[in-house]
């Protein structure tokens, strides 16, 4: 399944409880919700990010991956970011929250 928004691409890929999701473009205050409202959580305790072509992060992309761990954790489910360029991981550690998410 593909959702879009202007900004973000994501694609997702469902293998039994994981879900993968492909994310394109940016993660900001305009993306970010989607990152959340358009993720179909039933059945999921692995959410795996490909950050690839993921260009920058904003804060509120940060907080959309915690909340979506915040999501998950009634049934230990864990979020698991791949991928992730240097630039973007030193975001995670710049805001002392690179502990909270597996890389």
């Amino acid at each position: 399944m593909d959702n879009e928004s202007e900004g973000l691409k994501i694609k997702q890929i469902r293998d039994g409880n994981t879900l993968t999701c492909k994310l394109t473009g940016w993660l900001d205050p305009n993306t970010s919700p989607d990152l959340i409202s358009k993720i179909d959580l039933n059945g999921i305790t692995l959410l795996v990010f490909d950050m690839k072509d993921i260009e920058y992060v904003f804060s509120s992309g940060i907080r959309a991956f915690l909340i979506l761990q915040k999501m998950l954790a009634p049934v230990n489910g864990s979020v698991k970011l791949i991928n992730v360029s240097d630039n973007i991981r030193s975001i995670f550690e710049y805001t002392g929250l690179e502990s909270m998410i597996d890389f």
